[in-house]
């Protein structure tokens, strides 16, 4: 072979294992897509389920209570107990704080605690005095929920007239007002009813004492 040849040929074997030498890199820098790890997302964290907020319309919910006290009224001054038991929030739980609190027997103090001594007590006083009854609603406050509330007011029932105060509670289905205590006495024979703390919505001013 001449001296000339020899050196193509080797020419062409050294190019041939530097294409072999850079084939091979490039393999192990380029791994097959099969082959590559797959990186794994960890799971999102569960957020925890937020209560929705009742928002509450305070102008429906004083109509509410005055419609309630007007249906009080007219069973008042038709000495109807079922009528009257209805707008009572019917309860025997001493925590729950159901009662009435009046001088209507002869001018003596009497408490009836509870929803069947209270319905008791008005088919009682129904035999002794009867007329219409009309309450001049002075002060409403109602709770930030709209679950809770205090009335006051001047009432007349036929020869009786005096202050009352109020507490008015929704029933456990969060949609019904219903009376739970009422002193007819205006607080004059001791604090029978408790006011609201910062209530979210007021009609009218409590008289200072």
């Amino acid at each position: 072979m001449r001296p000339k040849a020899i050196f193509y040929f080797i020419l062409v074997l050294l190019a041939a294992g530097l294409m072999a030498c850079g084939g091979d890199s490039d393999d192990a820098e380029t791994p097959d897509e099969q082959t590559q790890p797959t990186a794994t997302t960890p799971s999102e964290t569960a957020q925890p389920e937020v209560a929705a907020v009742r928002e509450v319309d305070f102008a429906i919910e004083e109509q509410a209570i005055r419609d309630l006290y007007a249906e009080y009224a007219v069973a008042h001054g038709d000495q109807d107990v079922d009528v009257l038991g209805d707008v009572w929030f019917k309860s025997e739980k001493k925590e729950d704080e159901v009662f009435t609190a009046w001088t209507f027997w002869a001018g003596t103090f009497e408490k009836n605690e509870g929803w069947k001594d209270v319905n008791d007590a008005w088919e009682g006083i129904f035999r002794l005095r009867g007329g219409k009854m009309v309450v001049d609603i002075t002060y409403i406050a109602i709770d930030s929920k709209g679950k809770e509330a205090v009335l006051r007011g001047a009432y007349s029932w036929g020869n009786q007239k005096g202050d009352l105060i109020s507490t008015l509670e929704k029933e456990k289905n969060g949609e019904d007002w219903k009376i739970r205590a009422i002193d007819y006495t205006g607080g004059k024979h001791g604090k029978q009813v408790k006011d609201l703390i910062e209530p979210a919505h007021t009609f009218g001013e409590i008289p200072e004492e």
